[in-house]
């Protein structure tokens, strides 16, 4: 991997101690860790009971791989965390031994044969909020767990690919993610000088660059002629005036979009029940029963009401939820280029979520009686974009590339989301 390591330097992250990542996710450790915390006795504060009571196994570990997991609660929640809401591991040997995983956290790492990006999880409440330090401050830190990182993994740099097959030039992607960031801060022309730009809009004219770039015949440019090709028509896009044409999603597209709702609902469904072994038929029929729904037949499960979702859209010019969305998406577009998907399908499977986020806020705002405000859309989000977590080169990451069609996602975005189908 080399050495330099691009990030958001606008996105802020301090850690704020709440407890939610060690609640949600299964921390990962290598053998050397697993030894250390046993060397240390790490078993006498280690607890999986209610009542506080140590177990003397804290590690196992994970089906045909070399690494192991701490377990879990009932709850989710890891062994080691105490009822103070702290890390045991953390008060007792200190935070530089803590597991690895845990001291990444938001972040994580990509090495690509054009560097490494360092992309930083909205599934953290506190970078959802945006607060804490700006990454910018902290390079020398990301760096240094870059490096461990690196040590540690090993991993071979991926290809940054724009297309299918197809790799971006070096001196093309930080152009790409300059002109993104431009398309998507465009001011509304109905604001006034400095009122917040039009996001569903904003959207929509990126989208239109990245099916613009991902046509047969730009594809088979050279390098040098890609590069000059994106700097040319991608910056003349940026600032064109002429009103975008009008791009309907298909009845297809729509369909898709369900299935990938579904992926995330069914997904979140899944890691609340708990049971270790057995048929699950209480699961599987509840899994069964929101494929249903999202479908259009019968009624609303697990927090997903399509119905809902049709006719409460979420206004993301809401000012409780435009800084959530737009700091997600600014995100999202100044960190593409990690090597997990090509280009065009990193910034699908993101938009993607955000329109997940938005049928689950929706959803959830019309069970309650309430208005998706701040807190609502933020808890969706954080729940849609748990997904990232998954792995892009296996079966669940391959779903969610293939279900979010690329540039198809964000003209969805653009029209305001996925709609029920007819009844």
């Amino acid at each position: 991997m080399t050495t330099s390591l691009h990030f958001d330097p606008e996105q802020h992250f301090t850690c704020s101690q709440c407890g939610h990542c060690c609640r949600r996710w299964e921390i990962v450790l290598t053998q050397r860790e697993v030894d250390a915390y046993t060397e240390a006795g790490a078993g006498r504060w280690f607890h999986l009971g209610d009542r506080g009571e140590g177990d003397a196994e804290p590690f196992e570990r994970v089906r045909r791989t070399r690494w192991f997991r701490i377990r879990q609660r009932v709850d989710g929640a890891c062994g080691f965390l105490s009822p103070e809401n702290r890390c045991r591991i953390h008060e007792e040997l200190g935070e530089r031994r803590k597991p690895f995983t845990c001291r990444m956290f938001p972040h994580t790492l990509h090495a690509t044969t054009l560097g490494a990006v360092a992309t930083t999880s909205f599934s953290c409440p506190t970078t959802l909020a945006n607060e804490g330090a700006a990454l910018g401050t902290q390079s020398q830190a990301l760096k240094g767990l870059a490096a461990e990182w690196s040590a540690l993994r090993g991993l071979k740099p991926s290809p940054v690919l724009l297309a299918r097959r197809r790799a971006i030039p070096e001196v093309a992607l930080p152009t790409l993610r300059e002109v993104l960031r431009d398309m998507l801060d465009r001011p509304s022309p109905a604001a006034n000088a400095g009122g917040a730009p039009d996001l569903r809009q904003n959207v929509g004219r990126m989208a239109r660059t990245l099916e613009d770039l991902s046509r047969y015949r730009v594809l088979r440019l050279e390098d040098e002629r890609l590069a000059e090709y994106v700097e040319l028509t991608t910056r003349y896009a940026a600032r064109s005036d002429a009103a975008l044409s009008p791009r309907t999603p298909s009845p297809l597209v729509r369909l898709f979009a369900r299935g990938f709702l579904f992926v995330v609902a069914a997904t979140r469904l899944q890691l609340e029940n708990r049971v270790a072994a057995g048929l699950k038929l209480g699961l599987r029929l509840r899994l069964f029963r929101l494929l249903a729904h999202v479908h259009g037949l019968g009624p609303g499960l697990a927090g997903v009401d399509m119905a809902a979702v049709h006719a409460h859209p979420v206004d993301v010019a809401d000012p409780r939820v435009q800084p959530i969305v737009h700091n997600y998406l600014r995100s999202t577009v100044r960190t593409l280029g990690t090597g997990r998907r090509p280009i065009v399908d990193e910034l699908g499977v993101a938009v993607a979520l955000l329109n997940a986020a938005c049928a689950l806020a929706s959803s959830r705002a019309a069970r309650s009686g309430q208005t998706v405000d701040q807190t609502i859309f933020g808890e969706a989000l954080m729940e849609a974009v748990d997904m990232t977590h998954a792995d892009a080169g296996g079966f669940v990451g391959r779903t969610l590339t293939m279900l979010a069609g690329g540039a198809e996602a964000l003209y969805l975005f653009e029209q305001g989301g996925p709609a029920p189908p007819k009844r």
